[in-house]
């Protein structure tokens, strides 16, 4: 009896929400692939690109409630993709910017399935955009960097704070909103003057996107009137916030 040849797998970048920010390639393969694994930041029209016919499984992380853990999602996709299966696994952002992807990607590898991973819009560069905030911008900023306040088991990240000490830089903080009390009075601990301008940039490039201007020494009561997920930027850079044009969908 002829084995049968494993099925592909996808590791698909869907970007910021907005289905029409997804790659050419992406959009292709959510259509196709006859098995579907999705997280919940992925968009409701993202959602429906997926073909009636393909099998749809949930596999979301949230903040304290991880559906599925880690190890059985990786062995959920390789028992799909060991009955011959294509599939897709969707994940928000880019797979490599804190999306777990590599971790995907070598568990896969090493056993022998093959792996296309797809980049998507990252919110790390575009969640700032959207809000008409520039990363870089001459007189402003000639570097960025991108971080998570969050470490395993939902642990404080305190590393990279030094970096808001650094002039003409911007700081992008993923994963970060639940600790803004945390990074404020670490901040502020180590030198870090309470007006560096901060932003929070919720739902990014979806219909519910805000945005709200605030400072380091005042970003707690900002960060009440924010919903998950959201991007926060540090930096001069927030100064351009009202004066650039902010993301709207369509045409």
């Amino acid at each position: 009896m002829k084995s049968v040849d494993k099925g592909k797998v996808y590791l698909v970048g869907c970007g910021l929400g907005d289905v029409e920010l997804l790659t050419l390639k992406a959009a292709r393969i959510i259509a196709q692939a006859p098995v579907v694994l999705y997280d919940h930041l992925i968009s409701a029209e993202i959602l429906g690109l997926i073909s009636k016919e393909s099998e749809k499984i949930y596999v979301g992380k949230e903040k304290n409630c991880h559906t599925v853990p880690q190890e059985e999602i990786n062995a959920l996709i390789a028992t799909y993709a060991d009955q011959g299966l294509d599939v897709a696994r969707l994940k928000s952002g880019d797979p490599y910017i804190f999306g777990r992807g590599a971790e995907e990607a070598l568990y896969l590898i090493e056993r022998g399935y093959e792996v296309d991973v797809i980049p998507g819009i990252s919110s790390s560069v575009a969640g700032s955009a959207c809000a008409g905030i520039p990363p870089t911008a001459r007189g402003y900023a000639t570097s960025f960097s991108v971080v998570s306040a969050h470490l395993k088991e939902s642990k404080f990240n305190n590393d990279w704070l030094p970096m808001l000490l650094l002039p003409n830089h911007t700081t992008v903080v993923l994963m970060g909103l639940s600790l803004v009390r945390e990074i404020k009075e670490a901040a502020l601990a180590l030198g870090v003057k309470g007006d560096l301008p901060a932003a929070i940039v919720s739902n990014a490039s979806r219909p519910n996107q805000t945005t709200i201007v605030t400072t380091l020494q005042n970003i707690e009561k900002a960060a009440k009137e924010s919903q998950s997920p959201a991007v926060i930027i540090f930096g001069d850079v927030v100064h351009f916030q009202g004066r650039l044009p902010s993301y709207t969908s369509g045409l």
